[in-house]
């Protein structure tokens, strides 16, 4: 990998996030045990998007406003929170 491209993965990275849309979660069972999980996807300052990631709906919940501000590396940090709000 060239400089020239480490440096465009990093300026991508940098990029802070405007605005975040978290995707429905599986519908009531049994019907929806087939159903994606919910997906955080954030809109950033430059207007492109990026999916952060998805998540156990079950096992975690954002809001949202906890990643307007972020980069796209902070954003997907959040998924690792633990329930105190620090960082595993």
């Amino acid at each position: 990998m060239t400089s020239a491209e480490l440096e465009r993965m990093w300026q991508r990275a940098a990029r802070k996030i405007r605005s975040v849309e978290i995707t429905d979660g599986p519908g009531p069972l049994p019907n929806g045990i087939f159903d994606q999980a919910p997906r955080v996807i954030a809109t950033l300052e430059d207007g492109d998007t990026v999916e952060l990631f998805s998540f156990y709906a079950n096992e975690r919940s954002f809001t949202p406003a906890e990643f307007v501000g972020l980069t796209v590396d902070e954003g997907r940090r959040l998924k690792f929170r633990t329930s105190g709000g620090t960082h595993v």
